[in-house]
């Protein structure tokens, strides 16, 4: 019985809900299309980055201010400078992608991070998402940080043969380089799959019963401030 108690001990600290986060997710995802002046894109940017600070993704959230504050830079210099045509459409692109789609994307990068595969699944059996659905995204939340580790492995195996960019072998045979990095990628990636989804198979998740959890999840009043700050910022910029 203590053994099920520490598991389900319930985290300190803040913690916010999965339904909270895809709920944000959404508003993030949604907010940027609706509305292009720069003091609403700025705060709708600001929740994926006060929250990847908070989880301690520093580095994500490093590279994400530098974009966005680059993007937001040469948005506001590209009318008085005069680029080719060509030139034009990619920064026009380019700035696009990362002020549009940069903060969703963010915001996937911080639920990945911070929510584990039973709290996704306790989450979605909450709101009565079916097996479809829960069974492919419980195999991903395993599937990533796995590939991740075959993809570091891999890179560490060919820098110990001097296969790598710059070395005297990538100048002789460049394809080289394409071919032991992606071949033994793809063929872990495929047999990742096929062991993750067996595991899930095991644990009984394609079971038409309704299943117990023992990950404690809940509304909390961090869920509630988080929700009354954003909807509060966006609202507030909206309408300057």
């Amino acid at each position: 019985m203590e053994q099920f108690q520490a598991v389900a001990s319930t985290k300190k600290g803040f913690c916010l809900d999965p339904r909270t986060k895809l709920l944000l997710m959404a508003i993030v995802a949604t907010a940027e299309f609706l509305y292009a002046h720069t003091a609403f894109m700025i705060a709708v940017a600001l929740i994926p980055f006060v929250l990847l600070l908070i989880n301690r993704q520093y580095k994500t959230a490093l590279i994400f201010f530098v974009l966005f504050t680059t993007g937001l830079v040469v948005q506001a210099v590209q009318n008085s400078i005069q680029f080719p045509m060509v030139l034009n459409m990619l920064i026009v692109l380019l700035v696009g992608l990362v002020l549009r789609l940069f903060p969703a994307f963010m915001m996937g990068a911080y639920f990945l991070k911070s929510t584990t595969a039973s709290e996704c699944v306790a989450s979605l059996g909450r709101m009565h998402i079916g097996r479809q659905i829960t069974i492919p995204l419980s195999v991903l939340f395993r599937f990533l940080p796995t590939m991740q580790e075959e993809s570091a492995s891999i890179k560490d195996a060919m820098r110990m043969r001097e296969v790598q960019f710059g070395t005297q072998k990538f100048w002789n045979n460049p394809v080289a380089l394409i071919e032991y990095r992606f071949i033994p990628l793809m063929i872990s990636v495929v047999k990742i799959g096929e062991d993750l989804s067996a595991a899930a198979l095991t644990r009984g998740l394609d079971n038409p019963i309704r299943r117990t959890n023992i990950t404690q999840i809940g509304f909390t009043h961090y869920d509630v401030i988080t929700l009354l700050i954003t909807s509060t910022m966006l609202g507030f910029t909206f309408y300057i």
